[in-house]
């Protein structure tokens, strides 16, 4: 998500009322001064980061649609402000009460289903589902890792583990509940980004990669905090994933350095990877066998559910 000062979109009509043309409002899109968000809603300037194009289109889609429907899904995670892994950063996603069915027309997909009053929420003028039930849909919809990072999201804003379950309790019979609640089962709040949330649900799926202790403190002799990292193993291998939010943070390459060289004169050896090894998991598995290997901390596939 971005932390930028949220972008503001008008409605055509709004743009009329101001003296605007339909003539202009061509021209300006033309000219990339006036991006489309929905049918008849834009935003100034270029394209955006597709999440905030989303956040906005959303905004714009539940402005003109009815009550009876709220923002759920990714469309929903991004209003709520939820880091999500997503592939689909086009499609608008409502959800209405009911017992099942669902359409899809353009860019607006409309699912029916079972939806209480505890899983609704209002955000910026539109109704949403919550947190927890927005995590619940996503962790449905998609895969293992991506339900992983959802759960993890949610924890991480502050729902609790009985809130969870309770949203649960409310969902009814739905195709996908095993991956769910495999999911929640390993969920955290301890990973502190989408990145790191993505690494760990790989992890969990690969047997020889023993379960690492999450956000792990050293201090120093005075007790003041000298560095805290993303995975750790055996008291020996750490594990970072160096992504964009720690850039945004003024976190450099020396000063990766000389953490590293800390870390070292404890003892304990880092290896780095970023959203590359992630999309391309072999990559990330292969790094995770030349840091581990050495200090013979791989698993046979019986002895990593022992542990």
């Amino acid at each position: 998500m971005t932390e930028d000062k949220p972008v503001e979109f008008r409605h055509r009509d709004e743009l009329l009322v101001v003296g605007a043309t339909d003539r202009q409002i061509r021209a300006w899109r033309q000219k990339n001064q006036m991006t489309r968000v929905w049918r008849g809603s834009y935003h100034l300037g270029a394209r955006l980061p597709p999440w905030e194009e989303l956040r906005i289109s959303a905004l714009a889609a539940a402005q003109r649609s009815g009550e009876s429907v709220v923002l759920s899904h990714a469309a929903a995670a991004v209003v709520l402000g939820m880091m999500i892994l997503n592939s689909d950063w086009q499609t608008v996603d409502f959800t209405c009460d009911g017992v099942r069915g669902g359409t899809k027309r353009g860019r607006r997909r409309l699912h029916v289903r079972r939806l209480d009053a505890e899983d609704v929420v209002v955000v910026d003028g539109v109704t949403v589902t919550s947190i927890a039930r927005t995590a619940l849909d996503l962790a449905l919809a998609g895969d293992f890792v991506r339900a992983v990072c959802a759960l993890d999201a949610a924890l991480r804003m502050g729902v609790t583990r009985d809130e969870l379950q309770a949203a649960i309790g409310r969902l009814g019979r739905r195709r996908g509940m095993a991956n769910l609640l495999a999911a929640v089962e390993e969920a955290s709040p301890l990973s502190e980004s989408v990145g790191e949330s993505r690494s760990r649900a790989l992890m969990l799926k690969w047997p020889e990669i023993p379960r690492p202790e999450l956000q792990r403190e050293f201090f120093n002799e005075a007790g003041a905090l000298e560095a805290r990292v993303d995975f750790l193993w055996a008291e020996r291998v750490v594990g970072e994933f160096d992504g964009k939010g720690k850039q945004k943070k003024g976190f450099t390459s020396e000063e990766r350095i000389q953490r590293d060289t800390l870390l070292m004169g404890r003892k304990l050896y880092p290896t780095h990877w970023d959203w590359d090894a992630c999309k391309e998991p072999d990559r990330l598995r292969n790094k995770l066998h030349d840091a581990l290997g050495p200090f013979g901390l791989l698993l046979d596939g019986a002895s990593r559910y022992r542990s």
